[in-house]
Parts: structure tokens; sequence; C-alpha cells
């Protein structure tokens, strides 16, 4: 895109500053934002980390994103890399229960007017030319539970899986059909409050996405966060038991060392006495 039609996004870039504050880079000169702008013709909203759309559209988490047209805009909150729906998929970790809570009451909260989407991203000819998209799942974003997240990543997984038959069928060196989620997408009218309502809904949602750890951090904080049970070899594991002998059953109580995650699975498997 030239200069010239790059410059349509400067006022609603100026507005996604007002709603999203000190969470987006606020640039001095308006030239800055033309490097955002895809030749596509769409802005992805950088982080104060990154430094040139190659970082942007590789980071592994969410983005948002925006397309100015002639009668609306399109806006919403996507996961448009692997790493960003691996990072999007430990929300259903029972790690993550507070996020998972936490993102689904956010969700509830936007208006009527945002839409949840898994789109098929094809690239049948060349990796790095412009993707096909076709829908193969959609909810209403404010009505999401846990089902629906579960439902989302049966079509992630359908979509990764038929992308990796047609790599092995085609001989091809990239993978063809890649998986794409709009978390949260809606489209607006070309009003500023408008934009700004909208864009300040996709904000605590935002944040609350950019905390989900990934799984190499997960497994980073169990390993580091370990502890010591009591364990009967009939009756399951006592934590909190200074005994030497089980209580129900009388055998010796063994001691060993568990990751928290591995403690909470057994609570939840009701093996604690």
């Amino acid at each position: 895109m030239r200069k010239s039609e790059k410059g349509k996004y400067v006022k609603w870039y100026r507005l996604a500053e007002r709603a999203m504050g000190d969470l987006i880079p606020h640039p001095r000169k308006n030239s800055e934002i033309f490097k955002w702008v895809s030749m596509e013709d769409w802005l992805l909203i950088p982080t104060h980390a990154e430094r040139d759309m190659g970082e942007a559209k590789n980071r592994p988490n969410p983005n948002i994103y925006f397309s100015v047209e002639d009668d609306g805009i399109d806006l919403g909150l996507v996961c448009n890399t692997q790493d960003s729906i691996r990072k999007m998929r430990n929300i259903l970790h029972t790690y993550h229960t507070r996020e998972r809570e936490e993102l689904l009451s956010r969700l509830k909260r936007l208006d009527g007017g945002f839409i949840t989407t898994v789109y098929a991203k094809a690239y049948p000819y060349h990796p790095r030319q412009s993707p096909n998209y076709k829908q193969v799942f959609q909810t209403q974003a404010n009505e999401i539970d846990d089902e629906a997240i579960k439902e989302i990543f049966r079509h992630v997984d359908m979509v990764r899986k038929r992308g990796r038959r047609k790599k092995l069928a085609e001989n091809k060196r990239w993978t063809p059909v890649l998986p794409v989620i709009d978390i949260a997408k809606t489209r607006v009218n070309k009003k500023d409050e408008d934009f700004v309502k909208r864009m300040t809904q996709l904000k605590p949602l935002y944040e609350t996405c950019l905390e989900i750890k990934t799984q190499a951090q997960i497994n980073r904080e169990m390993r580091r966060e370990r502890i010591v049970v009591r364990i009967c070899p009939k009756c399951g594991i006592q934590p909190d038991s200074e005994q030497r002998f089980c209580s129900q059953c009388g055998s010796h109580l063994l001691l060993e060392v568990v990751s928290r995650q591995e403690f909470e699975n057994m609570k939840n498997r009701r093996r604690i006495r």
C-alpha cells in the first residue's frame, strides 16, 4: 500500500490510543503508524516490545487488528499464529482456573455485536501468499462457556490435522492449511464514539489473553512448585498428616515429592484422605 492509502489508519489508531491507554504504543509521529499497516489493508496494533511488522505478526500472543473500509471497520482480537493458539489452549488447563473464569467473565461483558470464529487459513501456492480464509465454526462471543471453548479447539484440531495430511499428500515444505481463532470480532460504523466503545470493550479481554502462560512457563513453574506428601500404599495421599502410619488401615506411610499440579490432580480425583 502507498503511504497515502495508509494515512486513513492514523485517525483510528489515535482513537485506539484513547481506548487502550498505556497498553499500546503512542507514536509521536503519524508516519510511525504506517509500518503497522499490512499490504492486505489492515492494521495490527503492536506491543511496546515490537519493532516491526514481522515481529508483530509472529508474536506468541493474540493481537488486535482493524481494517478500515468504505462502509465500516472490522475490528477484532485474534490468535493468528500457532504459538498464540497453543498459548490460548492453556486457558483450558486446570492451572489456569482463574484466567479461564476471568476470560469467560470478560467475554460475557461484550455486547451482542461480537462473535467468536474459527477459520481454516489456506496457503495453497506459497507460504507468503495472501491466505484464503474459510469459516469452520462461529458462536456469539458473550455466550461462550467451557463447552464452547472445547468445541472451538475441536475445530482447531480438525483444521490442523487437515493441514498436516495435505502437506504430506502434496509433498509441500509448508503446512498449507492452518487454524485461526477470532476470539472476539465485530464490525463498527465509522463513527468515533462507536469505534472507541468497541475498542474499550476489547481492552480487558486483551489484557487477560496476554497474561495466559505458555506451556513451557507452566512446566517451569510446576517444577519449581514441588511439595512433600505422605502416601498410604492402600488409601492414597495424606498431605496434612504428621503420622507415620495410616489412620485408616495402619499401613506405614511413604514420603514422596510431587508437583503442585500433581497434588491438585490427586485432590480432584478425591484421593486425599
